[in-house]
């Protein structure tokens, strides 16, 4: 009994040394070394699949380009392998799949049949818990078709999240390197909100739905929806880099608008745990939003020509929205995250009708609304 205690605590302080670092592929968190480099197993398993017999066969659609990181891993299966061999993955580190056939006796082989059947079903199983490729779709077992798979990773181009993430990892590096007190003032607020906007012209500019309306069309929905993308993407990018987490954000936010303000502001705060694929799906549909916008804005109503286009658009997103969260969750999880969208919307449309007071964030909204507006009417 004292040796068995002793073996337990001694595995326990074995456990406890260990260091958690990052995988070098997609960053998610690591522990071991597989083919010579850290990553973590669902890279490890990537590897061993593609690896030897994928690699002439997979195909990017944007030149090489993809970003691979936890979110994104996914999306493009060659740039994800060619960042595996980028990063010191060796195929000469595989182990065979099967054993030697000389050495293998009859029951042996039987038993090897059985467990490669069964490993085979588990990863049928398994497959539609990782976010299906483009050029992998034939094993897709989830309800969204080849063309919805082509939108959603054409949206995910489109509108490059992760650079916004970046300008908000270094925001939050440079406000900790800065004493207590001038952390989050005022003015490194309006500047980063103002970085944050200029970032937001993408999910316009490259849309190609938002691109085939009529100038006309794509004026009146600039004009209505970009201060509530502009909202939303502003304070995600804040609550994924943990500035939201610190009580000086609000006092700073109360100081540079208003007390009510803030208190919205700060249940947006409790509202935003979504990945950031659902977060740009939840973006295009504010960008293409069809609601009357008199609470807060000096338009009286809005007359848009296609309106019957406008809402097929809306349709094939919100669809879309529902499908990939079917796809990622069982139905009760995916109901309960879709009235979290909505809770989240009612949230910022409160946000943007107080926000109407503040000058200098309706200056910096109506004055990108006219450069995006000129950028795509020089673009027709």
């Amino acid at each position: 009994m004292e040796e068995s205690s002793s073996n337990n605590l001694t595995n326990k302080k074995r456990q406890s040394k260990r260091v958690k670092t990052q995988c070098k592929i997609c960053e998610a968190p690591a522990l071991y070394s597989y083919f010579g480099v850290i990553s973590c197993d669902p890279c490890k398993v990537f590897f061993k699949r593609n690896a030897e017999n994928k690699k002439k066969l997979l195909k990017c659609d944007f030149d090489g380009n993809c970003g691979i990181n936890l979110n994104s891993r996914h999306v493009c299966s060659y740039c994800r392998l060619m960042k595996c061999f980028t990063c010191g993955m060796e195929i000469e580190k595989l182990r065979p799949s099967f054993p030697n056939k000389k050495k293998t006796s009859r029951k042996r082989k039987v038993m090897t049949n059985q467990m490669e059947t069964t490993s085979t079903a588990l990863v049928r199983l398994n497959e539609p818990e990782q976010f299906p490729t483009i050029n992998l779709l034939r094993s897709d077992q989830s309800t969204l078709s080849i063309d919805q798979w082509n939108l959603i990773s054409n949206l995910s181009h489109c509108y490059d999240a992760y650079s916004g993430l970046s300008m908000g990892e270094r925001f939050a590096r440079e406000q900790n390197a800065r004493p207590p007190k001038l952390r989050l003032k005022g003015t490194s607020l309006i500047e980063f909100t103002r970085m944050a906007l200029d970032g937001l012209r993408l999910l316009y500019e490259k849309n190609q739905d938002f691109v085939s309306l009529s100038a006309d069309d794509r004026s009146i929905l600039l004009q209505n929806t970009f201060k509530y993308t502009g909202c939303l993407t502003t304070n995600f990018i804040l609550y994924k880099v943990g500035v939201t987490d610190y009580p000086t954000y609000y006092n700073n936010v109360e100081m540079i608008s208003n007390r009510s303000l803030m208190l919205v502001t700060k249940r947006l705060g409790t509202q935003l745990n979504f990945d950031v694929i659902i977060m740009k799906l939840l973006l295009v549909i504010f960008s293409f939003s069809t609601m009357n916008h008199t609470v807060y804005s000096k338009t009286s109503s809005i007359n848009l020509s296609n309106m019957k286009q406008i809402l097929h658009i809306q349709d094939t997103y919100i669809e879309l929205i529902w499908r990939y969260l079917l796809y990622k969750y069982n139905f009760e999880q995916t109901v309960k995250c879709f009235s979290d969208l909505l809770r989240c919307l009612f949230t910022v449309n409160e946000i943007i009708v107080k926000m109407e007071e503040i000058q200098w964030y309706t200056d910096q909204t109506d004055f990108l609304v006219e450069q995006i507006n000129q950028t795509l009417i020089l673009n027709d």
